[in-house]
């Protein structure tokens, strides 16, 4: 454990400076109504191809309609179409395509048309449904909730847009190895949804491995300012080894937060009566760092747990006062760690 300790000291006592991932409002989806029976996978076929098209004909693609009118084909995942009579209309703003769809009103499948951006037929998908099944087979399972995800890119985008530079269309997605993703070309930073958490790779948070930010839930409610709900301390049994670590997070002052990461190798994945006295862990790395007054952390949260056979994450979330000496004299400010432990087996 003094490696740990070391580090979280090294770590969090100067992180005081820059704000990331705190906002104010919640960013809306639109959402339309998809009968419940047309949800399931289709085998299509496209044909009709007209010029300026992306695709030939013979094309063959299985597509799944989800529920909350989600739509998984080829590797790309879209949500919150519009809808207009009989035609539900997704963008595809990679392809500079729509995907139309038919029939909504009497809830049984005719056929996928493709447009172009200003509306002019492409060509068509013609098939039929094989299965009630809603899993992509890119993603491995059902999508997640996708106006939580749009919502949550849409506000990363509002808020950080020097790392997110916004998209005219928030509702595709690609998919990738199990991620929904979207990659923004001018940062060369990807930010990707998988089993339920949220990645960020590339650009200043390096090409490693991908940094876990944290749940969807909590991610969006810190990224619009909401409260998450109570957590209770888990109890969790750790596979024993060697081990990775990456701590992740934010250090937030004076409405200003540093976002940082910083990796351990061969470590040891902590205990189960580790994780449970962090509090003690973290006030003990941190006694002698300079302006930290260890005897106003408040009781440090322990969340979003997930352990595997080679992986440990949890997210640690406290406060502190902390005294800093400048030429004006001391100044005392509140400050807010939100923290990210993963451990990778080796």
């Amino acid at each position: 454990m003094a490696n740990f300790k070391n580090t979280l000291r090294q770590i969090l006592a100067p992180c005081m400076l820059a704000t990331l991932m705190i906002g104010n409002g919640a960013v809306h989806a639109q959402s339309a109504s998809i009968p419940a029976s047309l949800e399931g996978t289709y085998s299509l076929t496209f044909g009709s191809a007209q010029s300026g098209s992306p695709l030939e004909n013979g094309t063959t693609v299985d597509m799944v309609i989800a529920a909350g009118g989600t739509v998984c084909i080829a590797d790309l995942v879209l949500s919150s179409p519009t809808v207009s009579g009989a035609e539900a209309t997704w963008s595809v703003p990679a392809l500079d395509v729509q995907l139309a769809i038919s029939d909504v009103e009497s809830g049984s499948f005719n056929e996928a048309n493709v447009l172009s951006a200003s509306g002019t037929f492409l060509g068509q998908f013609t098939g039929d449904k094989v299965s009630n099944s809603t899993s992509c087979a890119l993603l491995g399972g059902t999508p997640p909730d996708m106006s939580q995800v749009s919502n949550l890119v849409a506000k990363a985008e509002e808020l950080y847009a020097d790392l997110f530079p916004s998209t005219a269309v928030n509702t595709a997605f690609s998919i990738l190895d199990g991620y929904i993703y979207r990659y923004y070309d001018s940062t060369g930073i990807y930010i990707g949804i998988k089993d339920n958490t949220v990645y960020v790779l590339g650009g200043e948070f390096g090409d490693g491995a991908p940094v876990t930010i944290g749940t969807i839930a909590n991610t969006l409610a810190e990224l619009t300012g909401q409260p998450v709900d109570p957590i209770e301390e888990p109890v969790v049994e750790v596979p024993e080894g060697d081990y990775n670590l990456t701590i992740s997070g934010t250090v937030s002052t004076s409405g200003v937060s540093t976002p940082f990461t910083f990796t351990i190798d061969s470590i040891p994945a902590p205990g189960n009566a580790e994780i449970s006295t962090l509090e003690d862990d973290v006030k003990e790395a941190l006694a002698d760092a300079d302006g930290v007054d260890t005897s106003t952390f408040g009781d440090i949260e322990v969340s979003e747990v997930s352990v595997t056979d080679d992986r440990v994450f949890y997210r640690a979330q406290f406060t502190a006062t902390t005294t800093t000496q400048t030429q004006i004299g001391p100044i005392t400010s509140n400050v807010a760690y939100n923290l990210t432990f993963e451990y990778l087996k080796k």
